[in-house]
Formats: C-alpha cells, sequence, structure tokens
C-alpha cells in the first residue's frame, strides 16, 4: 500500500477513516493489499473534508472511500464545499452502510473496490440541511426525534459497543424506554404544493434512499436520483406498538401502520424540542430546514441509475 504523496496524482485517491465501523475500514484496507492509487489513512473528520476538497484541484480522476456512511459525509461535505467534485466510489466498511445498501454494492470489499474503480457511475442527489449548528450535507438519510436520540447515544458509546446493526438495535431498545413523543410542526414542499403537519410524534426520517438505520428500510419507495427527498413521518405510537413496528420496519412493512405517513418532498422545514441527526452524525436540535440537492454526485455503482 502507498501511504504516501505520488508524483503522479492523476490516479485514484483512496481515503480510509480507520475508525470506522470500530476499526473495520483499517482492516479492510490493509486486507485489501497493494491498492491501484494513492491511499491515504485520514485521522479525523477535518482531514477527510481537506483531502476531498483538494481531490480535484491535484489531479484525481476517482475519490473512493473505505469507511461508513459518517465517512461518505465528510467527504461529500468537502467536495461540495469546496465547489469541487470527482466521481466517488465507496468500499462500505461502516457500521450501517445504509448508502452502500441503496447503492447495491457488494459486501465482499474485493467485490465493492472493483465496482468502486469501475466505469458505471450513477448520478445521485443529496439532501441539504441548515439548523441551529450550521450547515450540512447528507446523503443517505437524516431523521429528528426518537431516531436522532439514539445516533446521540451511540455517538456517545464506545465503538466497540455497537460494532454492527446488532448494536443499533441494542441501542433503539435501549433509547425507547426513555423517550417521550414530541409534538412537531412540519412545513413540507412536495411536488403537488406545500403540506402543513402538527403532530406528535416518535419521529420523522427524511431519506435518499430505502435504507437507515443499519439496513431499515424506512422509505421503501426512495429513489437517490430522482431529484426529490423521502419523509416517513411516524406519529404517536406508544413503546409496545413501535417494538411491534421494529422487526417490520427491515422489511418495510410499517407502511401499512395507519399512524405511519409517507410524503415526498423537495423541502421540509420543522419546528419543535428535539434532537436532529445527519446519516447517523448529530446535528444539534430543532428548528432545521432540509433541502434536496438534485444530480449532486456521481458514485460508482453496479446498478446505475437507483
Amino acid at each position: 500500500m502507498n501511504r504516501d504523496e505520488p508524483s503522479d496524482a492523476r490516479r485514484p485517491l483512496i481515503v480510509v477513516n480507520p475508525a470506522a465501523g470500530g476499526g473495520r475500514a483499517a482492516r479492510v484496507a490493509a486486507a485489501l493489499g497493494e491498492l491501484p492509487g494513492m491511499l491515504i489513512v485520514a485521522e479525523s473528520r477535518e482531514r477527510l473534508r481537506e483531502l476531498a476538497a483538494g481531490a480535484s484541484a491535484v489531479g484525481h480522476d476517482r475519490l473512493v472511500v473505505i469507511g461508513g456512511d459518517g465517512t461518505v459525509q465528510d467527504v461529500v461535505n468537502g467536495m461540495l464545499g469546496a465547489g469541487r467534485r470527482v466521481p466517488l466510489g465507496i468500499v462500505p466498511a461502516g457500521t450501517g452502510n445504509d448508502l452502500a445498501r441503496s447503492l447495491r454494492l457488494p459486501r465482499d470489499p474485493a467485490a465493492a473496490l472493483r465496482v468502486a474503480l469501475g466505469n458505471d457511475l450513477a448520478t445521485v442527489d443529496v439532501g441539504h440541511a441548515r439548523g441551529t449548528t450550521g450547515e450540512r450535507w447528507f446523503v443517505s438519510a437524516a431523521g429528528v426525534g426518537f431516531d436522532a436520540q439514539v445516533a446521540a447515544a451511540l455517538a456517545a458509546r464506545p465503538r466497540a459497543a455497537w460494532l454492527s446493526s446488532l448494536g443499533y438495535l441494542l441501542t433503539t431498545l435501549i433509547e425507547l424506554r426513555r423517550f417521550r413523543n414530541v409534538p412537531l410542526a412540519l412545513r413540507l414542499g412536495t411536488p403537488d404544493g406545500e403540506v402543513r403537519v402538527e403532530q406528535t410524534c416518535l419521529f420523522a426520517a427524511v431519506a435518499n434512499g430505502p435504507y437507515y438505520g443499519g439496513g431499515m428500510r424506512i422509505c421503501p419507495a426512495a429513489r437517490l436520483g430522482d431529484g426529490l427527498l423521502d419523509v416517513c413521518l411516524v406519529g404517536d405510537i406508544g413503546r409496545l406498538e413501535a417494538l411491534r413496528e421494529i422487526p417490520g420496519i427491515y422489511r418495510g412493512a410499517h407502511v401499512r401502520n395507519p399512524k405511519v405517513s409517507f410524503f415526498t418532498i423537495s423541502s421540509l422545514e420543522i419546528e419543535g424540542s428535539a434532537p436532529v441527526h445527519l446519516d447517523g452524525e448529530p446535528f444539534g436540535r430543532l428548528p432545521v430546514r432540509f433541502e434536496a440537492v438534485p444530480a449532486a454526485l456521481q458514485i460508482a455503482s453496479a446498478r446505475v441509475g437507483q
């Protein structure tokens, strides 16, 4: 593996977040052996954003990320914040890997690397959030309410405590005992006009693709390249009902619950008092505004047009 700056930068830049997946990304990078590009181990989120911002300026023709959804989010924010974009490739090695699921990327790292370096590119939208802590882009999903409390709890726990989607599920069950449903005021910009909803909710999820939370099909109809975001609004359901619904969310069966509503939106404003997350990373508290940013990225995919 080449960890030094090469004289010819017109090769893929491969960045690995060694903390992703509780250290899994570092192990995956080592197991892949000699890589066809320049490998840099990014020891901080700031370094990830810095590398992504400079990739195009230096001349790299591809930026390959070895990590999870949070790593991809940092890289995307570096690129979009600098106004410089290069095609992305992803070798999923994080905790949730929900963007990789939505793109149907191979789970095997070697196979995923071949896709990441391949010529099949999907045009993918992103979401943009503006809130109390600033503004940020996200690629997979955002959330307000209970799921954001779960994200905050995960962020506060040792990484070894949640090395897989099982860790997410266990934390979900623990936080469900503590959480109280919250009143939310939503203003949704839909293709058919503005819709206003005021409702006590368990949570509101804003999804770019179908998956979040380590494999939950939260918005089964969501598509990464349709120019819009999808919203799953879970109403005032109790703990027992929420527990019954959790297994079905992995199959998308919650769409049949009358207390669950779905919207397709170009923008969304939410007011209330609740935490917010972006791609599983805490993002302060309400109020927040979300917007769809169509065709923001090109990402290597085994199935173009997802």
